[in-house]
């Protein structure tokens, strides 16, 4: 009898566990559904304010644009042009690879860029939980680089993946993921040695693939064009890439080539401080952020500090275009946004801004490069 009622109690155990889990899983199913019903919401601010102005040729505006007509070019044609190897190759091979089933390049890329924007947040989820990724998400930046061809969701999705296998303590696929990131977004690479807080003595066995995508980065460029270090010339000839103390980035912004050309917003001329208040702003936001990383009780919340400032030391020393970018470059350090707990009214105020500011910086992208 005795062994009966345990054997009973046994069974509603199992039972009530099995529920226990697919409750779970409903819910993280739930919180997907919804990260990704606020992410579609928030994009059509990208795509219907330049509706009104551009109607039918909304899209192609949209998706001809700076960098995304570079990377487009470069899958239909290949690196036809030298300054074309300034963008690395996997993002124009994914859109060549798309357009077999769409036939159009510029569809393709804002096929493959929003897939990889979708994907990075419900990574994001797993690692933060659903309010950091739905803060990420909702961030003006993101929402207009997650929906306009561009690749940086690509490299965000590897290292989210790498922030994902490191908690689950895999380290080899980590280790994969960093060196897929590396080969989308070479500057990723500064990031590396913030790893060593979390790993210690493995932080050599995780370094190894990265390393080797570097060395297979230095070979492309090799037999690509006679030259290992053929990227880095193109950064200081072309893009007017040069490391430089804060001060004289501030210089720069205000009386440099890029800020001093006749930039207009519809029929809004910006001035120069115009772009040293935005970088500010941004730099303001994101340090405020990793600082208060410190309050967590989060026993990794010293690496994520670390990582975000490796993200974003490099970018008060450097003037070129990566000075003009420092708001989509700023996304790397997206551990930041684990620092910021808010209530319900401050998550309104959240939307508010965030609703009123994408279609702004949305239409600075279209016509004056915003990042």
């Amino acid at each position: 009898m005795i062994d009966y009622i345990f054997d009973l109690l046994y069974d509603i155990t199992i039972k009530l566990k099995s529920l226990s889990i697919k409750y779970e899983d409903m819910k993280i199913s739930h919180k997907v559904t919804k990260l990704i019903i606020v992410l579609t919401m928030m994009k059509f601010l990208v795509i219907f304010p330049p509706y009104f102005i551009s109607g039918s040729d909304t899209l192609y505006l949209l998706t001809s644009k700076w960098d995304s007509t570079l990377f487009e070019t470069i899958a239909k044609y290949g690196y036809i042009k030298p300054y074309l190897f300034a963008f690395p190759p996997i993002y124009p091979f994914l859109i060549h690879l798309v357009h077999f089933i769409f036939g159009s390049y510029y569809i393709s890329a804002l096929i493959v860029t929003n897939i990889f924007g979708y994907l990075f947040p419900i990574i994001v989820y797993k690692v933060f939980g659903y309010k950091t990724a739905l803060l990420l998400e909702l961030f003006p930046v993101y929402i207009i680089y997650s929906t306009l061809p561009y690749s940086d969701v690509i490299y965000l999705t590897a290292v989210g993946l790498v922030f994902y296998f490191l908690k689950k303590g895999k380290i080899l696929p980590a280790s994969i993921a960093m060196g897929f990131a590396i080969t989308n977004f070479y500057s990723i690479a500064f990031t590396l040695p913030s790893f060593a807080v979390k790993l210690k003595q493995l932080f050599l066995k995780f370094i190894i693939i990265p390393l080797v995508s570097g060395f297979v980065i230095l070979i492309w460029y090799y037999l690509s064009t006679g030259n290992p270090f053929y990227y880095f010339e193109l950064e200081r000839n072309i893009w007017g890439v040069k490391f430089v103390t804060p001060l004289a980035q501030v210089n720069w912004i205000m009386n440099g080539w890029f800020t001093t050309q006749h930039w207009t917003i519809l029929s809004f001329e910006l001035k120069p401080i115009d772009w040293l208040i935005r970088n500010l702003s941004f730099e303001i936001f994101f340090i405020i952020l990793t600082i208060m990383l410190l309050r967590l009780k989060d026993k990794d919340k010293l690496f994520y500090l670390i990582y975000s400032l490796s993200v974003m030391i490099p970018l008060f020393f450097i003037i070129g275009t990566p000075a003009i970018s420092i708001p989509r470059l700023l996304l790397a350090a997206f551990p930041s946004f684990h620092s910021l707990k808010i209530d319900r009214t401050w998550l309104l105020i959240y939307v508010i801004t965030s609703a009123t500011l994408t279609p702004l910086f949305t239409f600075w992208q279209i016509y004056a490069f915003f990042s």
